[in-house]
């Protein structure tokens, strides 16, 4: 009991309004989800399901994918290369994402509310990538935004199917799947948009980690 409650007390710290993952320093925030993320995956088994809703609730407003391109220091510079190479918010929100994931796979014995939690984290993502495939763009570097916030939104679609347990080989015959519809919507979407978007290197990468890390 004292180690449940050590690590309930720690997923609250972390995800606390005031500090963790919701510190004012971007370099607090990016220490707190790798430990939030840590902690739930290492202790997913130990955690309540009761409480999965609420920390879901406390993390959303941290799941809004954030894309800046840098600056360019010459014309010749490989912006987008830079922007998903070099450190950024975004990589600390990869935690996040993952373990949000985990967190939703955690109510696999209620079946309709896993898919309506998993719809609710994989939506915006996916209209976030409708958006940004209709988004005009120019030749100039800056004009680029749209093609890194869709290869965000893929790897963050990947980090949360990353979330999810492997399937077991040989599958039990009462393993209780995960949503597979709502998986297979967002494959569709990322077909979609690499279909309208294969031209671009980052957007090819983001599909391949996502397939070869989770298989979504």
């Amino acid at each position: 009991m004292s180690r449940l409650k050590n690590i309930i007390c720690t997923i609250r710290v972390l995800s606390d309004l005031r500090r963790g993952i919701h510190h004012p320093k971007p370099s607090v925030r990016a220490r707190a989800s790798y430990l939030f993320h840590k902690c739930i995956k290492e202790d997913r088994n130990e955690i309540p399901i009761n409480i999965v809703v609420n920390l879901l609730g406390g993390l959303r407003d941290s799941l809004v994918v954030q894309a800046d391109l840098p600056e360019p220091e010459s014309p010749d510079q490989d912006i987008l290369f830079e922007a998903v190479n070099d450190p950024s918010v975004f990589d600390s929100q990869l935690y996040l994402f993952e373990a949000a994931g985990t967190l939703v796979s955690l109510t696999f014995s209620m079946p309709d509310q896993q898919a309506v939690l998993l719809q609710s984290l994989t939506k915006p993502l996916m209209d976030g990538m409708e958006r940004a495939i209709h988004t005009p763009m120019n030749n100039g570097q800056q004009d680029v935004l749209p093609v890194l916030q869709v290869h965000h939104y893929i790897m963050a679609l990947g980090g949360i199917s990353k979330g999810f347990v492997d399937f077991p080989n040989p599958v039990p015959e009462d393993w209780i799947l995960p949503p597979l519809a709502v998986f297979e919507q967002a494959a569709q979407a990322i077909i979609v948009t690499l279909d309208a978007m294969n031209r671009y290197k980052v957007v090819r990468e983001a599909v391949s980690l996502c397939l070869i890390h989770t298989g979504i």
